[in-house]
């Protein structure tokens, strides 16, 4: 009878082992191709269900078949699908996004139980902050795609569009019907190494392979330091995230109660860890804010995993859809380091007959590394390439990709290698970034700034003028640079020359000669306004204030010492040849003089704790601090000899800094003081910026004239505040057009002394009146105040300001009404 009962036995476990159905598959966005992790996977008959990994991937194992399997996510359409009845097959899925609204859950006693896992998960921040680590180091995969995408027919149906139509056509095979059609531009995949310091708190990548393909890209050295991890992190343990450099609000902030509100959904397994599994809104539907889901683990309430997006109400321009999506894991330490991070910036259409623009960012960390603090000298650069960044085999990355990539982005990669063989595509992203930069690259060198092509003003008349540059395919070691212009009125030349050669890149250490001949404006100087250059074209523009012939000759030395911290030295030989009715008396003769030379002797320090700095070809950049301040500290002394003929010294302290003001908006401040020892014409002192134009800067004082004030010692400050949106977002109206209020606070304290008033004769020798500059009284404060809208029509932005002191000055302008163009998001 064993026998029998053995047999029996083994055919019922064979039946119930071959009939178990394996379906897999991937979940992924129907418009744009992403996986979808996290998301519901469930088979109703069979009573089976899981979640999608990372990847949008799932596999279930059924012991009896059913006739369905359904897909769901929050902010989702659900999807359902018929399944055959065989043992192995695989069913993908794409969901289209859904306009959903969540319903309000109604606790009729008691707290929200979701309130008091959050204080728990906010209480142990610090445990779980990677920031708290003494030292760790991260090798990470990321892959950048970005794409064309709302491809409306009016946009295809463009002679310049219809060109490529045959590109175009293709990638409809390369989607999937259920999909959008969209035209790639931009691919990258980059290997690096991510080091972290704290105390001080340094960060380093040395990108150590870079494939970089994408319309218009010439050169990846300089792409490939921002294609990175490091520009790619997301720390949802911080109270604030800055993306596109706005900042938003963490689900577990320390004010957590004031920007959100939470219901607890679930309880779930993650893997091998129970968690709850959140659902995060904001309180005010405008506040930049996310919303989505959390997991949270119920052991020690760390995060495990976020997949938090910012709603379409939020006060952004442009903005369709930013999504994160982040996987975290903790180290041996216990701080946890996010394992895989994706990110998805959807851009909409600025016009209905443009296309929009769809960025992807994906980041894997292979492995975790908890070290010893590296010296600080070692992060000197925030990024570095290694020599042979660039050179990899396709054998190499699909040996050393963390994850391989799809079908989908290998066609990725053939469609935008296609593109930007194209002619006209070529064209007009050389266009692009001619308009953007100044320069046109022509092999090894560029042609440019367009802005020196030509001029109109009243000295010059109508003004021709060319220029270029050597590039980083001339020499990584050696940059020239010049341009040639003519007045056809004042029948001058005008020039500017400079040869740079670059000591070393890693502490950049370089030494440069120069020369030039310009006309300039007193107060208005083109050294002083390099950085804003549409402010410096229209003041050079029609009529020009107390112009001069400025020739210049100017040795000079930088070099950083450590990280932030950046030395320059020099000498600089000047010649002053007014072009209008000017005079100074000459120290120890009391002769009238018009024009003067200086020879002066220049060192300065600058100081930046957490700015960062890209080598961009051959030029260092500066993307801007994101916390602590920047210092200046420059020192001038002018001295009698190589044709110097005044003795003085200067001395300027400046400091800038943004600072995070939470749900009121983002500040920025400058102060700037300085002092002037010696006996000078006036033309060496401060004189004050104003702003004569209808434009309004943050480099002048806005109700300010052009030559109002002059000071040999002065202390400045220069507020501006950016509500966005806090106080407009409660007026319906205003909320709708997310229009937004802006601030202005400037205020100027200064003095010139005696002897420096006396320099500057109000008469010439003829006895005719000319004029010099106003004083300001050491004990009353020059003082503006402004207020304005940005954001109109996403564009437009204007100002009114009000002088509050020196209203009896002549000429003086009461109130102002300054207008300006800008690209905020």
């Amino acid at each position: 009878m064993k026998r029998p009962v053995f047999f029996l036995l083994f055919f019922f476990i064979s039946i119930s082992t071959f009939a178990q159905y394996r379906i897999k598959g991937k979940v992924t966005d129907a418009e744009t191709g992403d996986p979808i992790p996290f998301a519901a996977v469930y088979a109703p008959g069979a009573r089976v269900g899981m979640n999608t990994d990372f990847e949008g991937g799932y596999e279930l194992n059924l012991k009896t078949w059913t006739d369905s399997i359904r897909v769901s996510y929050l902010g989702y359409v659900t999807q359902t699908k018929a399944i055959q009845e065989l043992p192995e097959q695989t069913i993908n899925f794409q969901l289209r996004p859904s306009d959903f609204e969540l319903e309000a859950f109604v606790f009729e006693a008691g707290e929200n139980p979701a309130f008091e896992i959050i204080r728990q998960a906010v209480a142990r921040r610090k445990d779980f902050d990677k920031r708290s680590l003494e030292a760790y180091e991260t090798k990470n995969y990321t892959k950048i795609e970005i794409d064309i995408d709302h491809l409306s027919e009016e946009f295809r149906q463009r002679k310049t569009v219809q060109k490529v139509t045959s590109v175009l056509d293709s990638i409809r095979q390369l989607t999937n019907d259920e999909g959008e059609k969209i035209l790639p531009v931009f691919f990258s995949e980059t290997l690096s190494h991510f080091y972290f310091r704290n105390n001080p708190l340094l960060k380093k990548e040395i990108v150590e392979k870079s494939k970089v393909t994408g319309v218009g890209i010439t050169d990846g050295s300089t792409t490939s330091q921002i294609t990175g991890s490091a520009f790619q992190e997301y720390n949802f343990y911080k109270n604030w995230l800055t993306i596109l450099e706005k900042d938003f609000v963490s689900p577990i902030a320390d004010g957590w109660k004031t920007f959100y509100d939470y219901d607890l959904m679930d309880s779930v397994l993650v893997g091998q860890d129970s968690c709850y599994q959140l659902q995060v809104y904001p309180r005010r539907e405008q506040d930049l804010a996310f919303s989505g889901t959390i997991w949270i683990k119920k052991e020690d309430y760390s995060l495990k995993q976020v997949d938090l997006t910012i709603p379409k109400t939020a006060n952004l321009n442009f903005i369709e859809r930013i999504k994160i999506q982040q996987e975290l894991e903790p180290t041996i330490m216990g701080p946890l380091i996010p394992a895989k991070t994706r990110v998805q910036i959807k851009i909409g259409q600025v016009t209905p007959n443009t296309a929009g623009l769809l960025a992807k960012f994906y980041t894997a960390t292979d492995s975790v590394f908890i070290t010893d603090p590296k010296p600080t000298s070692f992060f000197n650069n925030s990024v570095e390439l290694k020599p042979d960044f660039g050179d990899a085999t396709e054998e190499f990355w699909a040996e050393n990709r963390i994850d391989q990539l799809s079908s989908e982005e290998l066609a990725v990669l053939q469609m935008v290698d296609t593109l930007k063989k194209i002619p006209v595509i070529r064209f007009y992203s050389e266009g692009l970034k001619f308009f953007a930069t100044g320069f046109l690259p022509v092999g090894k060198i560029d042609l440019g700034p367009w802005t020196e092509f030509g001029n109109y003003n009243n000295v010059e008349g109508l003004r021709g003028g060319f220029g270029l540059r050597t590039n980083y395919k001339f020499s990584n070691k050696w940059a020239f640079q010049g341009y040639l212009a003519y007045g056809f009125k004042d029948q001058r030349f005008k020039y500017s020359v400079s040869g740079k050669n670059i000591l070393d890149r890693k502490r950049w250490t370089t030494i440069e000669l120069s020369s030039s001949k310009e006309i300039d404006q007193v107060g208005l100087e083109m050294e002083s306004l390099e950085g804003n250059s549409v402010f410096l074209a229209a003041s050079r523009f029609g009529t020009l204030r107390r112009p001069f012939i400025s020739t210049n000759q100017q040795l000079k030395f930088q070099r950083e010492f450590f990280k932030g911290f950046l030395f320059q030295a020099g000498i600089k030989l000047s010649q002053f040849d007014p072009l209008y009715d000017f005079y100074y008396l000459e120290k120890g003769t009391g002769d009238y003089k018009s024009d003067f030379q200086t020879t002066e002797l220049r060192a300065s320090l600058r100081y930046g704790r957490d700015e960062i700095i890209l080598i961009n070809d051959n030029e260092r950049a500066s993307f801007g601090p994101s916390k602590w301040p920047i210092f200046e500290l420059k020192f001038a002394r002018g001295i009698q000899w190589l044709n110097g003929e005044v003795d003085y010294r200067k001395l300027d302290f400046y400091i800038y800094q943004r600072v995070n003001m939470g749900l009121f908006g983002v500040s920025r401040y400058e102060l700037d003081a300085g002092k002037v020892f010696g006996e000078v014409p006036y033309p060496i002192l401060k004189n004050h910026l104003g702003n004569g134009t209808a434009f309004y800067t943050t480099a002048a004082f806005n109700t300010m004239n052009f030559n109002e004030f002059a000071s040999d010692q002065f202390i400045s400050l220069r507020y501006r505040h950016f509500f966005e949106g806090f106080l407009l977002n409660r007026i319906p109206l205003m909320r709708k057009l997310k229009w937004r209020a802006v601030a202005n606070a400037n205020i100027l304290f200064g003095s010139v002394s005696d002897k420096n008033i006396t320099n500057a004769p109000t008469f010439d020798p003829q006895g005719n009146p000319i004029e010099t500059f106003g004083r300001l009284d050491p004990t009353k404060p020059y003082l503006e105040l402004g207020y304005g809208i940005e954001n109109i029509f996403k564009f437009f932005r204007v100002d009114f300001f009000h002088r509050m002191t020196y209203l009896d000055s002549p000429d003086a302008n009461g109130f102002a009404v300054k207008v300006s163009a800008q690209i905020i998001l």
